[in-house]
């Protein structure tokens, strides 16, 4: 009989004795390969892989090796990853589901984009002919003010309160122009992003359709 035999034969016993049927036993494997059988596992081992046998010498659990720091950051950063793979690609498929609600076609998209980017348009242009005009109304108060001047009379504080009115309008149209101009760039690259995801989802349903006559 070979030693190997002997060895699983003790074992064996060992495991059938009332003894060891009360006692839990535990198996594990060294740093070296070497298998050891125990009803304690040793302090530096119980982070270790290790399995929990019956009485009968089955194995009832398995508890894997504790995971390094360096794993367990590892894994959290591919959870972390795969949660926001997840709500990709939920909120992809809310903005498919919305852009189908909003919209029936692509010409229904270029249309309202431009309906809107036209109103924008005549905004723009009516604060920029508005602008004009004040801007040639301070020229002339500012102008009469000097001539005031040179001819020794007094630029009056109703003159001057005049002349700070215009400057403050011009500023406010200024600003009225360059927020309406932000609008229309908002608005297209809004509308460029829907037209270009609806266009996504009808290719994706004429590749399925395509699929499913094939």
């Amino acid at each position: 009989m070979s030693k190997k035999t002997i060895i699983l034969w003790l074992s064996l016993a060992l495991l059938a004795t009332p003894a060891a049927m009360a006692k839990k036993l535990y198996r594990w494997v060294d740093e070296d390969g070497k298998v050891h059988y125990s009803d304690q596992i040793p302090p530096d081992q119980v982070k270790a892989a290790h399995e929990k046998l019956n009485a009968q010498g089955v194995v009832v659990d398995k508890v894997a090796r504790a995971k390094t720091p360096e794993e367990l950051e590892a894994e959290r950063k591919r959870k972390a990853a795969e949660e926001k793979a997840r709500q990709l690609a939920e909120q992809q498929r809310k903005e498919r589901e919305k852009i189908l609600k909003i919209y029936g076609s692509e010409a229904e998209i270029m249309r309202l984009r431009d309906e809107r980017k036209a109103a924008l348009d005549r905004n723009i242009e009516t604060a920029q002919a508005n602008l004009s005009l004040q801007q040639r109304n301070l020229t002339d108060l500012l102008k009469r003010a000097a001539d005031r001047e040179r001819s020794g009379k007094v630029v009056s504080e109703a003159f001057l309160s005049q002349i700070e009115t215009v400057r403050e309008q011009i500023a406010y149209q200024q600003k009225y122009i360059e927020k309406k101009q932000k609008e229309k760039a908002d608005l297209m690259a809004r509308f460029d992003k829907d037209l270009a995801l609806y266009r996504e989802i009808m290719a994706m349903r004429h590749g399925k359709a395509k699929d499913n006559s094939e």
